[in-house]
């Protein structure tokens, strides 16, 4: 494991559980854009995306997945598996992202 993949996955972890906390606020409004913060493993990163409850709910189904901007993407610890005009969706790749992604769902 490195030291670079263990950051951005605990990076990813902590920008997932603010956004439930956002997405728990929003609960009620399920079709309506939201505000949240982009999951991407990046220390820097501050931006944002617009997405629906329904669709970030779609995307917690997984463990795995999360919601990033689109040039924002590591192509060392995930992968692409959905576009929309806002956002990509990513799924980690197997060992260090992959655990830690999952060990630290909140869902879980």
């Amino acid at each position: 494991m490195s030291g670079r993949e263990e950051r951005v996955a605990l990076n990813e972890a902590t920008s997932r559980e603010i956004n439930e906390a956002i997405e728990e606020a929003h609960e009620r409004s399920p079709g309506r854009q939201i505000r949240m913060i982009c999951e991407c493993g990046r220390d820097e990163c501050e931006r944002v995306i617009a997405i629906t409850v329904a669709e970030y709910e779609q995307i917690r189904s997984d463990p795995v997945r999360f919601a990033i901007t689109r040039d924002h993407m590591l192509p060392d610890v995930e992968e692409v598996v959905d576009r929309t005009d806002r956002f990509v969706v990513v799924v980690k790749r197997e060992g260090t992202p992959m655990d830690i992604a999952i060990d630290t769902d909140p869902r879980s």
